[in-house]
């Protein structure tokens, strides 16, 4: 009988957190192939990824698409719950809170053929421009040289536009990812282009990605919590492999 009893007041107190526990997140996004986009399947490899985690954790999610500068500041003032697939610097660990790491994947420095760049460290691209992404924090290696205007930095908002600049000499290097790099490529530029566009194995950056959350919601730590545990399952059931595998190793050009 006392076991009866104390059965049921554990399940007293264990049900409302339960019941009360969110079965939805909503998750800024944005567009950068393969990975998201409103317009790829399930909205690109990473948001089929991040969906899986969550659902295996019991939570659906929605999405909403915004320029990326828009997307954090709207998950800074918690009126979004999180966003992805985002790298962790000083700051943004003071405004999030954020997952175990989803992958790592590898930057890498792109130039154009026409402009050649012969580099082993940073500071041997003094006086060069750089492209980049708004919000993005490649090229972190270079910080130093940016404060100091001996790299100057042109922003774009999107990748079409960065290796465009790329080919057309307007910027002498762009830091990115060698996956999502080498996509834009393939997507948005012509074959005589491509052919033009190299990138630096002298000098390389790895990049751990994570899911980050409102510091500003009270569901945070349980989500944070649950994607780390759907990560968990769909790593061991083989959906990680099966949605993301090929995305994280980078395509040939040929």
């Amino acid at each position: 009988m006392k076991t009866l009893i104390a059965v049921l007041l554990s399940l007293l107190v264990a049900g409302p957190a339960t019941a009360d526990a969110p079965t939805k997140i909503r998750l800024t996004n944005g567009e950068w192939a393969p990975y998201q986009s409103k317009d790829l399947p399930n909205y690109g490899a990473a948001s089929e990824l991040v969906t899986a985690a969550f659902n295996a954790a019991g939570i659906e999610v929605e999405y909403g698409f915004f320029p990326w500068n828009r997307a954090m500041m709207l998950v800074e003032r918690g009126a979004w719950d999180g966003s992805f697939m985002w790298v962790l610097t000083p700051e943004r660990d003071r405004l999030y809170l954020a997952s175990d790491p989803l992958f790592t994947l590898r930057e890498v420095v792109f130039y154009s053929r026409d402009n050649p760049i012969s580099a082993q460290k940073p500071e041997d691209l003094k006086g060069k421009v750089m492209g980049a992404l708004d919000s993005s924090a490649f090229g972190r290696q270079f910080a130093p040289f940016v404060d100091d205007n001996s790299i100057i930095v042109s922003r774009v908002p999107n990748n079409q536009q960065l290796f465009q600049m790329l080919v057309m000499g307007r910027v002498d290097f762009v830091p990115e990812l060698e996956t999502s790099g080498y996509e834009a490529i393939l997507e948005h530029l012509s074959e005589q282009q491509r052919k033009r566009i190299g990138h630096l194995e002298s000098m390389t950056y790895p990049w751990s990605y994570h899911l980050l959350i409102s510091r500003q919601i009270d569901d945070g730590p349980y989500f944070i919590d649950a994607f780390n545990r759907g990560m968990a399952i769909i790593r061991d059931n083989g959906e990680f492999e099966r949605i993301i595998g090929s995305y994280i190793r980078p395509r040939e050009i040929n």
